[in-house]
């Protein structure tokens, strides 16, 4: 019988090496599983409530101007009062006494009755046949309209307002404005027969800025740089003008003061010169107009607007002057009597 031990233990020896082989070989690391990172996307719809925007204020409206003192100085004026029984309520002479009033077709009529008008010595109105009677009721006269552009009823710029086209004329200055009215059309030929006579011509050496002038202030060049435009009344020349009483008219001025008006002296233009016409004045001497019209002459106080520094004295004070004034010869002296005649 054969013995195969040998055998048998070499296939266990073989065996065992194996495992001794297997086990000392090295571990191989574990891989652990990797884990994929998912990202989701979730659309979320957010309501934002709107930040309330305050309302933009309503800004405040510009007062409009207080005119109230304009207004009742042009009332209590010439130009607020054109209406009268002897101011020419007609046709034709509102032409410039209220032009809204005023006929183009209008003309003057044949005498006695040239125009519709009461004059001084009438007893009744005269009608005239080429110029309407306008009652007073009706009568425009001359409202702000008239010299100034009108805005929410309040006077702006200066401009004259065409009665006929009823639109606005520019003017440059106030004297422009002025002698829309107070011009002189005598002698011109007017072909409507506007025969007026209003303009005021500024004269004299005084106030004429010719050349140059003399002092530091300009001269008066406007007719509102000495009449207020909404009174008319003239500034005093004490206003512009300081006066030494002490030394003025050869010391004679304090006496003179209040019996004496500037433009007695010192007027230009050659007007008559004597006691104003209205006994309310007082006698003052003042600048005088006589015009002889359908009534008769008729005597009224001016305002010359011709201006001269030297004065005449023996323009009041000469011989057997009807007020009986001092004798004064032309620069205010006391003339040397007059020898008598050798017999």
């Amino acid at each position: 019988m054969k013995i195969r031990k040998p055998k048998l233990f070499i296939l266990f020896l073989a065996l065992g090496l194996a495992l001794v082989l297997v086990g000392c070989k090295a571990a191989e690391p574990i891989v652990q599983p990797t884990a994929e990172t998912i990202i989701e996307y979730v659309e979320v719809t957010v309501v934002v409530e709107p930040t309330p925007v305050p309302p933009t204020p309503t800004p405040e409206p510009t007062p409009l101007p207080d005119q109230s003192a304009q207004l009742a100085a042009w009332e209590a004026s010439p130009h607020g009062n054109t209406w009268g029984e002897g101011k020419g309520p007609n046709t034709w002479c509102s032409r410039c006494h209220s032009p809204q009033n005023w006929d183009p077709a209008a003309v003057i009529g044949p005498p006695p009755a040239c125009f519709s008008c009461k004059f001084p010595a009438d007893a009744e109105m005269r009608i005239a046949p080429g110029n309407a009677f306008i009652p007073e009721e009706e009568w425009i006269g001359i409202p702000c309209e008239t010299c100034h552009i009108m805005e929410n009823d309040v006077a702006t710029v200066n401009a004259w307002l065409n009665p006929i086209s009823m639109e606005y004329v520019a003017v440059n200055t106030t004297t422009e404005l002025c002698e829309k009215c107070h011009v002189t059309t005598t002698g011109t030929g007017n072909p409507v027969r506007s025969a007026v006579d209003h303009q005021i011509t500024l004269g004299g050496p005084a106030h004429l800025n010719y050349a140059g002038f003399i002092d530091e202030e300009i001269p008066p060049q406007y007719c509102t740089d000495c009449h207020d435009p909404h009174t008319q009344q003239p500034k005093g020349c004490v206003d512009c003008h300081e006066i030494d009483a002490a030394a003025h008219a050869g010391g004679r001025y304090v006496n003179m003061a209040e019996k004496v008006t500037c433009m007695a002296c010192h007027d230009a233009s050659g007007a008559e010169v004597g006691p104003h016409p209205d006994e309310a004045m007082g006698g003052v001497f003042t600048t005088l107009l006589t015009e002889v019209g359908r009534s008769g002459p008729t005597t009224s106080a001016i305002v010359s607007h011709s201006i001269q520094y030297t004065v005449a004295c023996d323009r009041c004070h000469f011989e057997a002057n009807a007020w009986e004034l001092p004798v004064y010869d032309e620069e205010g002296n006391v003339p040397e009597p007059t020898a008598a005649p050798t017999p």
